[in-house]
């Protein structure tokens, strides 16, 4: 016993040390950075489950089973978590059908036009899911969808063949929407299968499709399980797709309640926090059941390797008179989830109200709305506001991810695995779960300290997308740190520079790229992100995507069209300078929430 009380002690006299050591190198501004930001993911993720006891605001004393009463007894909440399990088994579904096949064709065969073709797939994550909503509504809906009307003339139907407005639907819409998530997830492990198991399998007969089916596809296994997980949890957390297709009335799912528990129609006065906060819950608790699995399924990875020293190399299958088939369904996707809904947006952006395409509608066309954009757009300070949401948003989720890689991959404080695993937090929780935890931050920011600018204003914006996008940025930046050699910052030491002079004089320089990388590809993102803006909105901080989801609501389809086009222009732009900024638009492939949250 003696002896392990000395092993005890010592440990604790080493980790002293090391405490003090971080403080007198310079590393204490990375760990107080790296701690101030998990403890602001802890303290939101308990501010959910607190608010769910709460019998009405959030700063009422008292606690109270009241909310989980009306959820769990209200008469509709069967058919909610029905919709909502349908909606992100259904985007799973859309996305494997797509996904699965467009990685294997674009990556392991001579399919035409390859390259081409991956950049387009990335390219297709510039049209937000609001925009595809809207314009598989304009397509498919039983009233104004001309692809409806289109078939109803020709085959002289009496009602519209197809309903967009329905759980399927969003489905439909999402799946196409995630579905370059699920490609760039798993192309990784489908380049680097090693063929030799599917060439012994030929060897014994197996043709082409059996050797896909019953070879590769197992090997894939954790791939695909990895990819179907973060699907389904991005899935049934997204508000503005369902929000668009009838979930704020008959398809309703979790995410459309918590938003109408926070903001009802104009009938309805009634707030209800603690409800909303039940209503988060439900949404989180799918994401972290999927996590774990998943982790389990993790323990056994050995089982799936597949890529030895002995002779591997990659093998590319020649597709022969299948390459063209091959090409079509690679056009079908991208006409689905982009070419048709951005036309159709452009044709009515075009005319004063949507038309079926005759020499009628075209003697209407005009650019009107482009002319007028600065009226459509709603002003000079939504402009102002969406500029400061995605350039400070960025530039803090930069700086705070590399504070927290910093801290993991550079230092030995004994905490730093949990500072990464809380970092990791919101992959798991929706970015709607988040805005409503800050939302009762700002009411509480109200009462307390009312002058301070955060409630109401953009800066409330920036925080709930800032602790949004962290954990994707930390895996951007844990990945580029432990890249870097620990000599580089001995030599800066050895030659006088302290910690923090060698961190941004020698470290940040050689890790650039995939700074620059992580801080544009959050731009994009912060920048079409719909549910955080839509929940947290207010007189003085709508943004772009906010003033989108009003000209709909209100029936401008016309103007919204023409701020869609705008929009996706927008986001070009920021695609072209990814391009130039990291040298390739495949960089993207490393991004796992590359369309995640709206």
């Amino acid at each position: 016993m003696a002896r392990a009380e000395q092993v005890l002690v010592s440990r604790r006299r080493e980790r002293a040390v090391e405490a003090v050591g971080d403080l007198i190198s310079g590393n204490s501004i990375a760990v107080f950075f790296a701690w101030l930001i998990s403890g602001a993911i802890l303290a939101l993720s308990l501010l959910i489950l607190w608010m769910t006891f709460i019998p009405g605001l959030p700063f009422e004393a008292g606690f109270s089973l009241a909310n989980y009463a009306e959820v769990f007894g209200s008469e509709h909440l069967w058919a909610i978590v029905s919709n909502t399990i349908r909606v992100g088994i259904g985007t799973v579904g859309i996305t494997l059908f797509f996904g699965i096949p467009l990685a294997w064709l674009l990556n392991r065969t001579d399919i035409p036009m390859r390259s081409l073709f991956i950049t387009m797939l990335a390219v297709t994550v510039i049209m937000p899911g609001l925009v595809k909503a809207m314009g598989w509504i304009m397509l498919l809906s039983p009233q104004v969808g001309l692809i409806n009307r289109l078939l109803m003339e020709l085959f002289g139907l009496q009602a519209a063949p197809f309903d967009i407005n329905s759980v399927w639907g969003i489905s439909f819409v999402q799946g196409l929407m995630l579905t370059p998530s699920m490609f760039f997830l798993i192309s990784g492990p489908m380049r680097s299968l090693d063929p030799a198991l599917e060439e012994a399998a030929e060897v014994v007969g197996a043709n082409r499709w059996k050797t896909l089916l019953w070879v590769t596809s197992p090997m894939l296994w954790p791939a695909i399980l990895g990819g179907t997980i973060y699907i389904f949890m991005t899935a049934i957390a997204i508000f503005e797709v369902a929000g668009l297709l009838g979930g704020l009335s008959e398809n309703r799912v979790l995410a459309t309640e918590l938003f109408l528990a926070v903001q009802p129609f104009e009938g309805s006065l009634e707030i209800k926090y603690g409800v909303a906060g039940v209503y988060g819950l439900l949404i989180m608790t799918p994401s972290v059941v999927a996590l774990f699995f998943y982790f389990q399924s993790i323990k056994q990875a050995h089982r799936y390797a597949v890529i030895t020293g002995k002779g591997y190399r990659p093998k590319t299958f020649a597709l022969g008179r299948a390459r063209y088939p091959a090409v079509l369904f690679v056009v079908l996707y991208l006409s689905l989830a982009a070419f048709l809904p951005f036309l159709v947006l452009l044709w009515a952006s075009l005319l004063p109200s949507l038309r079926m395409p005759s020499v009628e509608a075209l003697s209407l066309v005009s650019l009107r709305w482009y002319q007028e954009i600065h009226y459509v757009v709603g002003g000079f300070d939504i402009i102002k506001n969406t500029a400061i949401l995605v350039i400070a948003s960025s530039v803090l989720v930069l700086f705070f991810s590399f504070m927290v890689s910093w801290v993991v991959i550079r230092t030995r404080n004994r905490m730093r695995r949990f500072i990464d695993t809380v970092a990791m937090l919101p992959h798991a929780i929706p970015g709607i779960g988040f805005a409503f935890a800050l939302l009762i931050v700002g009411i509480l920011a109200t009462k307390w300290f009312p002058a301070i600018p955060f409630y109401n204003t953009v800066w409330i914006l920036v925080a709930g997308n800032v602790l949004h996008r962290l954990s994707y940025a930390t895996r951007i930046t844990n990945a580029a740190l432990i890249q870097i050699q620990q000599e580089l910052e001995d030599a800066a030491l050895v030659c006088g520079a302290r910690k923090w002079v060698s961190m941004w004089r020698v470290i940040v320089p050689l890790v650039r790229p995939s700074l620059i990388f992580a801080g544009m590809w959050t731009a994009l993102l912060v920048f079409r992100e719909v549910s955080m803006p839509l929940l947290l909105i207010g007189p003085k901080n709508k943004v772009f995507a906010t003033q989108l989801w009003i000209l709909w609501r209100q029936g401008d389809l016309s103007q919204a069209s023409a701020l869609s086009i705008v929009l996706i222009f927008i986001m070009g732009l920021f695609i072209l300078l990814l391009q130039k900024a990291t040298g390739r638009i495949g960089e993207a492939r490393a991004a796992p929430q590359l369309v995640g949250g709206g």
